[in-house]
């Protein structure tokens, strides 16, 4: 049976793979408990940031004077397109009704004429009022300066 145990390659392969993985799962463990391994860490992802912020640097100025658009622009492009798709939506309300049917644009323009005039009449007015109000104000000054 020891004959066995000494010529199985697998069993002595995971022994010596359990006693190395003890010892070096204690090392590590003490390793990274320090503070100093913390602070290394640190300024590796530190320094893994400044690398990204420059390649990101890098490529947009790529990408700038390439004239490809960048994903800025991209979205740019998009939020005016969403913008324009709002506009003719709101355009096709106004010219159709809720059933899908054309308004009648002559009933529009009369109604449109109308309301017009009816501003112009409601301006005239109040130019009017501006008038009277003036001529009061001037009235009561000669009033209150003759007593």
């Amino acid at each position: 049976m020891s004959d066995q145990n000494i010529t199985d390659p697998l069993k002595m392969w995971k022994q010596l793979y359990d006693v190395n993985e003890k010892y070096w799962g204690k090392m590590m463990n003490d390793v990274v408990q320090k503070e100093e391994f913390s602070e290394w860490m640190g300024s590796v992802l530190d320094f893994n940031l400044y690398c990204k912020k420059v390649m990101n640097d890098q490529s947009k100025t790529f990408l700038e004077a390439s004239n490809i658009a960048s994903k800025e622009d991209i979205a740019n492009v998009a939020s005016l397109v969403i913008n324009l798709e709002q506009k003719v939506d709101t355009i096709d309300d106004h010219l159709f009704d809720q059933t899908g049917n054309e308004l009648d644009t002559n009933a529009l323009k009369k109604d449109m004429t109308k309301l017009k005039s009816e501003t112009k009449a409601i301006h005239q007015q109040i130019n009017e009022l501006k008038t009277s109000l003036t001529s009061i104000e001037k009235l009561l000054q000669q009033l209150t300066k003759n007593k």
